[in-house]
Formats: structure tokens, sequence, C-alpha cells
């Protein structure tokens, strides 16, 4: 019979080999943290309150080019608006757990472990257990982020990074976006955002260019939606 510390030891196991991809991405973070200007305290708080790499890298670059605070907030949550449909089809993962349960696995929540889960689900639909394997695999997720964060916002003080920063922030987007991709809906969004982005980045003002790129593409791509549905339904 199955148990919540086997189930919670078992997520980790399972997610082990993914972490290896983790933790030099959490370094990249510390790096970028550092070369940004964020103290020892704002990179902790930081690293500990927000995970969700987009957002972090979002708002990292949006701190080093002296954006407005709402700004940079808003830019988050745009981005992060797809955990809200997570929570939908998460909800029967969680069953009856506590508030305090629920809490803290939104708080964990990542594209990783809500792909994963979500995958023992179809397998398992009666596992009551699954919320102690979700912690399991969102908790080795979030300590190997924390890890890689510190190691790289260490080795920022030793090593300069010059231009390297601005290179590798976009490249980490890239590889971010790019396995979210399948659908013509998400590429039509993709392809808006970032033609809104060349064109209104540099002239807007506030830095608030991402933010209305980002809209742009979320309305564009809701609207391809739409219609490509009406056209198959022949309305």
């Amino acid at each position: 019979m199955k148990s919540s510390t086997k189930e919670f030891f078992r997520g980790i196991k399972n997610i082990s080999p993914a972490l290896i991809g983790i933790v030099p991405f959490g370094i990249v973070l510390g790096f970028a943290m550092k070369y940004s200007g964020f103290t020892e305290l704002q990179c902790a708080f930081h690293s500990l309150s927000l995970l969700s790499g987009a957002a972090q890298l979002a708002a990292i670059q949006l701190y080093s080019d002296a954006a407005p605070a709402f700004i940079i907030i808003i830019t988050a949550v745009m981005i992060n608006l797809r955990y809200s449909m997570y929570s939908l089809s998460f909800r029967p993962v969680m069953g009856k757990s506590s508030f305090s349960k629920r809490l803290l696995a939104g708080f964990l929540m990542t594209d990783l472990a809500y792909g994963y889960i979500m995958t023992e689900y179809e397998k398992s639909p009666d596992n009551r257990l699954l919320p102690w394997l979700f912690f399991g695999v969102a908790g080795a997720i979030y300590m190997s982020r924390q890890a890689g964060i510190f190691i790289g916002y260490s080795l920022g003080a030793v090593f300069t990074a010059g231009d390297l920063i601005d290179f590798v922030i976009p490249l980490i987007f890239t590889a971010l976006i790019v396995p979210h991709l399948k659908g013509r809906d998400r590429q039509v969004a993709a392809l808006s955002a970032a033609i809104s982005s060349v064109i209104l980045v540099p002239v807007l003002p506030l830095r608030s260019g991402l933010l209305v790129s980002i809209i742009i593409g979320i309305g564009s791509g809701t609207m391809y939606r739409t219609f490509s549905n009406r056209i198959r339904s022949g309305k």
C-alpha cells in the first residue's frame, strides 16, 4: 500500500533526470540578477517568491532597463496567466486537500510539474496521494532552481559578463517558448508578440512595449482560434 512519504520521494526520484537542465537555468537567472544590479536581498526575494522562468527573466530584463515597478508586476502577471488555466484542470488532482495545501500547490506550480502530474493522473485517477507526488516533484524543482540561482549570483561576483546576459536571456526565452508552440493559434500569438515587441519596445514610454506586445500576442492568438473554430463549424 502506498504512503504519502513514499509518493513524495517517488516524485523526487522520477523528476531527478529533468533537474539536470533546471540547475543551469537557475545559474543563468542568478547571473542575470547580479549583472542587472540586484542586491543579495533582492535576489533572495525574487527567487524565493516567484517560480516562473519566463516571468523571472522578463522582470529581470525590465528591472535592468529601469522600468516602473507596476510595469514589471503587470508583465509578470500577464506571462503567468496560463497558470489560471492549469488550476482548473488540476483541481481534481488535489481532491479534498486543505486550503493551505492547495495554496502551496499553486505557488509551486510549474509547466514541468503540471505536465508530469497530469500524466500520472491520467494513468491513476483514483490515486488519492497524487498531491504528495506533486509536492515531491515541485519541491525538487523549486530547490534545484534556488540552488542554481545561488550559484549563478555567487559566480557573478567573480566573473564578468559584459554583453553575455543580453545574448543569453533571449536565447533562454526562445528555449522556454518553442516547446509550447504546438497549435497554429499559439504560433500566431508568438509571431504577433515578437513583431509587436520589435516595433513597440523602442518607442513606447515606461518600458511598456513588452507588456503591450504580450497583450497583442494573446489577443491575436485568441482571435485566430475563435475564427478558426467558426470556420470549421460552418458558422
